[in-house]
């Protein structure tokens, strides 16, 4: 009787999926009254921070957005809504693609919307989908997507989401050797969701949006009482260092700074990772001169192919230096030379200007990975050696643990390594 309804309710007819579009067939309608579901003509007005769900699940754009396991989780509530919505017109789409899942990453709730209504199997019951052999073993066998196998369906979407997979093929639980990160948010899920996957349990729409609510409240405060302990420490540390620098003001006489930082640069296409630990960097340095009354001239080396430099000079208060947007290919054994003729340049424009004021030279090599150990790179060393040897201080800061072997000669000529965000 229910079935009937349905059928009563959204009517089928023949033909192609084409043709039924442009009639306005009744799906079609139900299709357009439900906002988060865009037609092919629409995909202009989306905005441009949205991107296939499919392609933010690579390694480099999940790096790129930071990606963590709430994020997952509010983009799987907004996808469930979804879901939610057309089962509710009994509609089912059957397998939905996450390249058809579009999500808005500059929006706090991360809003989804689905593309490709017409790819559904709701008009002719044929299923337009690249079978993965997981997903085939799952689905293959079925004629039609009708309500149950629909959930069995949404469900499986649920769990590539929470486990940020790119791989229709993705395993329960993921496989060691998959490419993204599946294995590694699989392995931080809570034992109530690992239980649902591992026993293939298939959960309502209801019980879905719960397990979600909860776990997202879980997150969030979680998150929260880190960041409260994290601005407690901050604001600690803070205070150690006005204490540390007013003694140190006391003893010292004002002196005049300058601050070189080269960036080396190897992640391409992404800068946030360097670009952070340059900023805190920058914040450490305010702080200091603001405290010891000292004035400070920064200069900036980058890195692309043909160097990109910005000299010594004061800037304001509250100034943080912009990457460079397109960077290719160079050797960063030619930043460091520069640098450090950059540096040379400037003690002798200040030894000939006979300055008398105290002066302190650091240099700040930044860098977020492996670098070559060319011959230019055996050049920079020894002119690093020989300013060091002239009081420069050289200090180095890296994104992550680096083990390469430039980065290592480095760390022997520097008297301060240090690791950073």
């Amino acid at each position: 009787m229910e079935e009937i309804e349905r059928m009563e309710t959204v009517p089928m007819e023949s033909g192609s999926k084409e043709q039924l579009f442009e009639k306005g067939h009744p799906v079609i309608r139900e299709l357009k009254r439900i906002p988060e579901i865009i037609f092919e003509e629409q995909i202009a007005m989306l905005p441009s921070s949205a991107i296939p769900v499919k392609s933010l699940f690579a390694r480099k754009q999940m790096d790129h957005y930071h990606v963590d396991s709430l994020i997952l989780k509010k983009i799987a509530m907004q996808v469930l809504h979804i879901l939610r919505q057309l089962s509710e017109c009994h509609i089912y789409p059957g397998i939905i693609d996450l390249q058809d899942l579009y999500v808005d990453m500059n929006n706090s709730q991360y809003g989804v919307v689905l593309l490709h209504p017409e790819k559904f199997q709701l008009l002719t019951f044929e299923q337009d989908y690249e079978w993965y052999p997981e997903d085939e073993r799952i689905f293959g066998d079925a004629v039609l997507f009708d309500e149950k196998m629909q959930q069995i369906a949404d469900n499986r979407l649920i769990y590539k989401i929470l486990v940020a997979s790119a791989r229709g093929n993705v395993k329960v639980p993921p496989l060691k050797t998959e490419a993204d990160y599946s294995e590694l948010f699989y392995n931080i899920l809570s034992e109530e969701w690992k239980q649902i996957f591992e026993r293939r349990e298939i959960c309502s729409y209801e019980k879905l949006q719960q397990l979600l609510e909860d776990s997202i409240q879980i997150e969030e405060e979680f998150s929260r009482m880190t960041k409260e302990s994290l601005d407690e420490k901050s604001e600690q540390k803070k205070q150690e260092k006005t204490e540390k620098f007013q003694t140190k003001k006391e003893k010292e006489s004002e002196e005049e700074q300058f601050a070189l930082f080269v960036i080396l640069r190897t992640e391409l296409d992404n800068s946030k990772k360097i670009s952070k630990m340059l900023y805190l960097l920058q914040d450490e340095l305010e702080l200091e001169n603001t405290l010891l009354g000292h004035s400070c001239q920064q200069a900036f080396v980058f890195g692309n192919g043909a160097v990109q430099v910005k000299k010594f000079q004061r800037y304001h208060k509250d100034f943080r230096c912009q990457f460079p947007q397109v960077i290719r290919d160079y050797s960063a054994g030619e930043a460091l030379i520069i640098g450090t003729d950059l540096l040379q340049e400037k003690k002798e424009e200040l030894l000939l200007k006979n300055k008398g004021e105290k002066q302190q030279f650091y240099m700040y090599i930044l860098m977020d990975g492996r670098i070559k150990n060319d011959q230019l790179f055996q050049v920079a060393l020894t002119k690093l050696k020989k300013v060091r040897e002239e009081g420069v201080e050289l200090k180095l800061r890296m994104v992550d643990n680096i083990y390469c072997e430039a980065c290592q000669k480095l760390k022997d000529v520097v008297e301060d390594a240090q690791r950073c965000c």
